[in-house]
């Protein structure tokens, strides 16, 4: 294991331990995620960024992606997700958002999660990877292990079957993000279209449900509509990654 490797993997337990900690500390009971960005600033995220920042400046890293300004045309390839966010924003519209006042907590935090989320993994992870083995086992662990850390939201919702699908979702966006990344140079992209992602998720889940879906309960579509919306994007992701070139050569950090 090469030096950047071994950092990068200790930065990730240092992370997965300020956002899980903080999480459970915060709340001092098992909640939902929609209030965990509902209610007040999420400090966690602002520690769990701030962690990484730190280490990514003590280590004078300059290419996971903050340094680089997509184009203009490059922005264009997020085209898919942006036609979601703007869907389930009008959505959230259409049935009532939560106020105002909730809707900006909700906006701020989901931005503090994208920032958090792609720092750690489309920018340290996935180049301390780069760097020790060939671009696709690269974007494949680091699609992997960002889906698994998902399923941990079972210690803080205590929903494992939930926790699962959103596993299997984050590692199908993951696809996406990863090529929104390399094509675009830049880490920027990925927090924005992350952050509104999850910002719109978020609302849509807040909107005023029917009385019909109160009574009965989330049906198994219903369920599995996280995972059913987001495949779309990976396949578009595996669309972008279809020029990926294969290397076998390993650098040292």
């Amino acid at each position: 294991m090469n030096k950047r490797l071994a950092i990068s993997l200790a930065t990730f337990l240092g992370w997965l331990l300020i956002t899980l900690v903080g999480e459970q500390l915060g709340s001092g009971t098992r909640q939902s995620l929609t209030d965990t960005v509902a209610r007040g600033p999420g400090w966690p995220f602002v520690a769990a960024a701030a962690f990484v920042l730190a280490v990514v400046a003590w280590q004078r890293w300059r290419d996971i992606g903050l340094h680089q300004l997509p184009t203009a045309r490059s922005l264009l390839l997020a085209w898919l997700p942006a036609l979601y966010i703007v869907g389930g924003l009008g959505v959230a519209a259409h049935l009532g958002l939560p106020p105002a006042k909730v809707v900006l907590w909700v906006l701020l935090n989901t931005f503090l999660v994208g920032l958090s989320e792609e720092l750690m993994f489309r920018g340290v992870l996935l180049h301390a990877l780069r760097h020790t083995v060939s671009i696709w086992p690269a974007v494949a662990l680091t699609t992997l292990a960002f889906g698994a850390i998902h399923s941990l939201n079972v210690f803080i919702t205590g929903d494992l079957r939930g926790a699962v699908i959103q596993s299997t979702a984050a590692a199908l966006s993951g696809l996406f993000f990863i090529a929104l990344r390399l094509r675009t140079g830049s880490l920027w992209p990925c927090i924005v279209v992350h952050g509104l992602w999850d910002c719109a998720a978020f609302l849509v889940a807040m909107s005023s449900p029917t009385e019909a879906a109160v009574s009965t309960g989330p049906t198994t579509a219903m369920r599995l509509a996280p995972i059913l919306l987001v495949l779309p994007n990976a396949l578009y992701g595996l669309w972008l990654l279809r020029h990926l070139r294969k290397s076998s050569e390993t650098k040292e950090a």
